[in-house]
């Protein structure tokens, strides 16, 4: 059986019901990805114990879609998070957000990453964690976050998705800069024990080609 084939089957699990970042493509922003097949789901960032990472003294949320954009094999990563509305959008649609206060925050694309710059793999097949590893070394867990009565169906199907992923190709020699983004400023972090990542949150990294 194609790995083709077997992506086509992981994403068709999804397709009676539209997740939120594939909500979020149809849009209109993003016409290229829109009609890309993806698989998604959200998860919630943990340190390597399991314990969850606070930014702003709240749990970070992640949405992460893996998508086949260019090609009938996955190829990239796409990273969403939420984001509060504009007050002056609330002022303009006072009453849907007075109606739905959960409205209030809405759901904002704001990675998109080569998968050849990304390694997943499993942390925890009990706690449903995974392991995603950049092309720096630097590493970030994240643990599943869906309803009990589908998460046991839909971490087989990223187990599934991590295993089609594993290839043989060598990118050792591909240059890339990693960019943290914190408190408004970019720099470069290099790979150290003294740079640990438990207070970076995965939607602030950013990966740039370099030749």
């Amino acid at each position: 059986m194609s790995s083709e084939f077997n992506f086509k089957k992981i994403t068709s699990s999804q397709k009676s019901i539209m997740g939120d970042l594939q909500r979020l493509l149809n849009q209109g922003e993003y016409a290229l990805l829109a009609s890309a097949p993806m698989f998604e789901s959200r998860f919630v960032q943990i340190n390597r114990r399991g314990e969850l990472i606070n930014l702003h003294n709240r749990p970070t949320w992640v949405t992460i879609g893996i998508c086949a954009a260019s090609s009938p094999m996955p190829s990239g990563m796409l990273l969403a998070h939420k984001v509060p509305v504009s007050p002056q959008e609330i002022m303009a649609n006072l009453q849907k957000f007075s109606e739905h206060p959960s409205q209030v925050e809405q759901l904002a694309l704001s990675r998109f990453l080569p998968l050849k710059f990304v390694e997943l793999s499993v942390h925890s097949t009990d706690k449903k964690q995974l392991m995603l590893k950049l092309v720096n070394g630097r590493s970030y867990y994240l643990e599943l976050c869906a309803p009990p009565d589908q998460q046991q169906q839909l971490f087989h199907h990223w187990l599934k998705l991590i295993s089609l992923l594993k290839r043989p190709e060598d990118t050792s020699n591909t240059n890339a800069n990693i960019i943290c983004k914190d408190s408004g400023t970019s720099h470069e972090k290099a790979p150290s024990p003294n740079n640990p990542p438990d207070k970076v949150s995965l939607w602030q990294i950013d990966i740039k080609s370099s030749s």
